[in-house]
């Protein structure tokens, strides 16, 4: 990362905090072997911040982002968030509570295949019990606001990557959570659309005063970021106070804008080509709402049968 750019902290705000670990530690045990994952881990996240999970394949980091989430259970230690104790709630517990606090971006996008734009962005409205005509208005309303006006109808299939993207940013920010969770949004994207994708994610954020954590492997990525934390070996290597953040937090406050350096391009329009098919709106399947709830809230339906925790077929 860039010299002077992140200045290492060793104390947290004086605030409050929204997200509480203490001693937080999973081991995973595949037959006789016990693999660990997160090795004591403390951590204070707080209301309105937008967070980055740094680090390299294997450190943890989607492991401590899984049990923040309640996708999973610690060997040991505690998570609070809002005040509320997650590793100790029960399945139904943590799923109404994910539906109320949480949202979720993910880097294979976990759209529903067979729902358009406006389906998919609207389901965390349907498990909230929205009318159908209210939840469809919210939907088409942030389909507006992440560029994809022109795309509601279509399904995942007929959008480009970036396009895919966007309604899952905007699937996650329907509901107005108090947290959303992002892991590696950007792994599939080019460059052009990471910038895109990452801009709104924290544009979106900052407009609704929510809490956003990202997960990446990725420096560049992590910039966008007012604390970054370093994983490493399952442990907290590193806590960084991102100070090129403040400084274009600064430059907004005082001119009304972020006056970039020379060296860094601002994102084009987009101008990905569609397929042209006429989306089928024919043989909707009948979708299990437990499982459905579950893909939402961290199902890669990318992922091979092995790694795909949930164990989801749909």
């Amino acid at each position: 990362m860039t010299e002077n750019i992140n200045e290492k902290i060793t104390e947290s705000p004086p605030l409050s905090p929204l997200i509480k670990i203490r001693n937080l530690s999973k081991v995973y045990v595949l037959g006789k072997e016990k693999i660990p994952a997160l090795d004591g881990v403390n951590l204070d996240i707080y209301e309105n911040e937008i967070c980055c999970l740094l680090g390299t394949s294997g450190s943890g980091k989607s492991t401590l982002l899984n049990m923040m989430a309640g996708l999973e259970k610690p060997t040991r230690g505690k998570i609070y968030i809002d005040g509320h104790q997650v590793d100790k709630m029960s399945e139904r517990k943590l799923a109404l509570f994910r539906q109320k606090e949480m949202g979720f971006v993910f880097q294979s996008y976990n759209l529903l295949p067979n729902l358009n734009a406006i389906d998919n962005v609207g389901l965390p409205l349907a498990f909230s019990g929205m009318k159908k005509s209210l939840r469809v208005k919210k939907a088409k309303n942030m389909l507006k606001k992440v560029g994809l006006g022109k795309r509601m109808k279509h399904k995942p299939t007929q959008m480009s990557g970036g396009q895919q993207q966007r309604v899952g940013i905007a699937r996650a920010f329907v509901a107005k959570p108090k947290i959303v969770f992002a892991d590696e949004p950007t792994g599939n994207l080019d460059s052009k659309t990471t910038i895109e994708v990452m801009e709104m994610m924290v544009d979106m954020a900052r407009k609704n005063h929510q809490t956003l954590i990202v997960v990446t492997h990725d420096e560049e990525i992590a910039e966008y970021a007012d604390r970054i934390f370093h994983i490493k070996d399952g442990k907290i290597d590193n806590t960084f106070k991102n100070l090129a953040k403040d400084k274009r937090l600064a430059q907004e406050a005082q001119y009304g804008q972020y006056i970039p350096p020379d060296n860094e391009k601002q994102p084009d329009e987009r101008t990905d080509e569609i397929i042209k098919d006429k989306p089928s709106f024919e043989n909707m399947p009948i979708i299990n709402k437990e499982k459905l709830e579950k893909v939402l809230a961290g199902a890669d339906l990318n992922r091979k049968d092995s790694e795909n925790k949930n164990g989801l077929s749909l």
